[in-house]
């Protein structure tokens, strides 16, 4: 690709990744409902910003591989497992719309995007999302990681709350649905999980 034609891709690309974040309704959920703590619009759009990166940056990446970066993301940043299938078809759309953008297939994306419904942009610096916080919520302590361990009482708590109508699921309640899913193997087999 010529650095002309390069820096035209990056640049429609990065608006179509905005785009697709910004109508990512799990995402704006999380931050709306504080998973993100008091800083989860800009922990968003830091996300956002790598995802873009990440597509650009690596010439042959898979859907695969691109829904295992986003899930972990959502799941470290915001604590949010989501089981909706939002993340396979957001990396499906930045993959398939790469490859268009990289063919100069510009009206076809346009045609496409459009049919999205109207919304405001909200994953930008400027604009303020009115943040809920979760009860429990430490987002003023820097050491959130060392909490797992002291929150425990309140990890108990909330896994008794079902998951929220929009699919997102917190990873209390992930274990604790494969916990009443499990199903005790025969004698003499044993049960390996994937974390």
């Amino acid at each position: 690709m010529a650095a002309a034609q390069q820096t035209e891709f990056q640049k429609n690309f990065r608006l179509i990744v905005e785009k697709i974040f910004n109508h990512w309704q799990n995402l704006r959920l999380a931050v709306e409902h504080g998973m993100g703590g008091r800083n989860g619009q800009q922990v968003a759009i830091e996300i956002m910003d790598y995802t873009y990166q990440y597509c650009v940056g690596n010439e042959n990446i898979t859907q695969g591989e691109l829904q295992e970066v986003l899930e972990e993301l959502m799941d470290q940043e915001f604590n949010t497992l989501c089981d909706d299938n939002s993340i396979p078809e957001i990396c499906r759309n930045l993959l398939r719309y790469k490859q268009l953008a990289q063919q100069n297939q510009y009206p076809q994306i346009e045609a496409e995007l459009s049919k999205l419904p109207a919304g405001k942009e909200w994953l930008r610096p400027d604009v303020k999302i009115t943040y809920t916080p979760v009860e429990g919520d430490s987002s003023s302590d820097d050491d959130d990681d060392d909490m797992e361990d002291d929150d425990e009482d309140e990890d108990d708590e909330m896994e008794d709350e079902a998951p929220t109508t929009s699919g997102r699921m917190t990873r209390s309640q992930a274990r604790k649905q494969k916990a009443e899913e499990f199903v005790e193997p025969e004698e003499g087999w044993t049960t390996v999980r994937r974390k």
